[in-house]
């Protein structure tokens, strides 16, 4: 049996769909505003919800980042009397299961009913199950790598978890653990960078009274606190190579010896250790033991930088505007797709944390705001939005080769670039008329590099431009431009 959630301002919307729900031997519930079903959602584990667009309190579509994350990841399917072919578009690429426009009969109320629970049903019969409140994402490389924590959770074995600062190393750690056998005992986390290396062995392994000058008591250390639990090693390559011979025997024998003991004690923990750094390189270079790091090889997780999650920025950002607004009581905030945009032609080499402080300092910094614009941003990413709007000038291979210009077919017809008209002394356009007929260039003439070098593949053109695949195809559209090109 399934739980429903309806929220709707539609009574007897609500009603219908909870009699189908029931006639399917599930269970139904309904709420008449965006807030009363998102206090229901977050309170009960549903895993269907149908989600009105228009309340009387706020847009449906708003909260769908957030209904995504929650811990038991509902299908969310959108239903809406203000339907279009834009609004379904943007409700599939937001990450809804279906669209829905009102009206509809009870047939088609039922039938995609049906359908959400079957596909429901053979998902998790197919996959292990994670229960994770704060990882965001559906980028196919993070949708692996969950699907790879859920595996770890159910072993246990250590695991190491490979990426740059910022990806979410911590938050995959805690969900392995919550999702573990150990998951009631504690997690314990060990900063490998900021121990200094003189108390990183007392810290760990603990120390007797009078074991050195300072010792005054008896000390518990963190692995010791880590019985029964997960111990979590972060920024592990930092671990001083004195130690990790030391370290590498507990990991083995899951016994040690406090500084300044004579007996052995036991901890029964499990390793989850994580870092930035190339261990393999450190190995080659004697920094890391090649034992320790077989060791810590069991089963290990990369995590993708943000660069190469494009499509889930947009899901990043609207879960974290969401929260903040949730946070200090404020309503939710209006995100124009220009800001979306901008937020993905940015490198963002601190990856998750530094879009998340960037947010947090959009959001603090513009309360008045109706809606979230690219003037809202930080400068740096203003610049960079700008120079991506006008990308530089590139060789094809014919130029490289022969020295010729190139020239682009899609089909039979050839697509010359276009050029800009250069007013004469006697005759100038307004100055807007010509700025945008440069841009309307500039940007043809990109979109047709881009379905050149991609070879018409719209994943490696969404990853190279990093625009949405929807938004490309909405940009061809616009130009009249064909996937298919060739060089000549």
């Amino acid at each position: 049996m399934a739980n429903v959630l309806i929220i709707d301002d539609d009574p007897f919307i609500g009603e219908l769909l909870i009699a189908i729900a029931e006639a399917l031997n599930h269970d139904g519930e309904k709420a008449l505003t965006l807030k009363e079903g998102m206090s229901l959602a977050r309170e009960e584990r549903f895993d269907v919800v149908f989600l009105d667009v228009i309340l009387p309190d706020g847009n449906g579509l708003d909260a769908l980042p957030e209904l995504q994350q929650l811990h038991n990841m509902p299908e969310v399917i959108i239903i809406t009397g203000k339907g279009d072919s834009k609004g379904a578009e943007l409700a599939i690429n937001s990450g809804a299961w279906d669209y829905i426009a009102k009206p509809a009969s009870q047939e088609e109320y039922m039938l995609h009913m049906k359908r959400v629970f079957q596909y429901r049903s053979e998902k998790q019969s197919s996959s292990p199950k994670l229960g994770h409140h704060n990882i965001v994402g559906r980028s196919d490389s993070i949708v692996r790598c969950l699907s790879q924590a859920a595996k770890a959770a159910e072993s246990h074995v250590g695991v190491l978890l490979l990426g740059e600062t910022g990806t979410g190393k911590e938050l995959f750690a805690r969900a392995v653990h919550d999702n573990s056998s150990r998951r009631n005992e504690p997690f314990v986390i060990v900063d490998c960078a900021s121990i200094p290396e003189n108390l990183v062995e007392s810290i760990l392994f603990g120390h007797e009274r009078g074991a050195f000058t300072s010792a005054d008591k008896s000390h518990e250390g963190l692995i010791a606190k880590a019985d029964g639990g997960t111990l979590f090693l972060d920024e592990v390559g930092e671990l001083p190579v004195s130690l990790q011979k030391s370290f590498l025997r507990v990991l083995q024998e899951r016994t040690y010896r406090p500084v300044g003991g004579h007996e052995e004690r036991q901890s029964d923990f499990r390793l989850v250790a994580a870092t930035n750094r190339d261990l393999e390189a450190l190995v080659q270079n004697g920094r890391f033991r090649q034992d320790l790091l077989y060791r810590l090889q069991a089963f290990t997780i990369d995590l993708p930088p943000l660069r190469q999650r494009g499509e889930d920025i947009r899901r990043l950002s609207r879960y974290c505007l969401n929260k903040l607004a949730a946070d200090f009581n404020a309503p939710p905030i209006a995100i124009s797709n220009e800001f979306l945009d901008a937020l993905n032609s940015y490198s963002w080499p601190g990856n998750i944390r530094e879009l998340f402080n960037v947010l947090e300092q959009v959001f603090t910094s513009n309360p008045e705001a109706g809606e979230f614009l690219p003037i809202h941003l930080p400068l740096r990413l203003r610049v960079s939005a700008a120079q991506a709007s006008v990308p530089p000038r590139q060789k094809s291979l014919s130029e490289i080769k022969n020295g010729r210009p190139r020239r682009l077919q899609a089909s039979k017809t050839e697509l010359p670039f276009p050029e800009i008209r250069v007013p004469d002394s006697t005759k100038i356009p307004p100055f807007k008329e010509y700025r945008d007929e440069a841009v309307k260039n500039a940007e043809k003439i990109y979109l047709e590099q881009l379905m050149l070098v991609s070879k018409a593949n719209m994943t490696e053109a969404s990853k190279k431009s990093g625009l949405s695949v929807s938004r490309i195809y909405a940009l061809l559209k616009k130009h009249n431009i064909k996937k298919k090109y060739t060089l000549h």
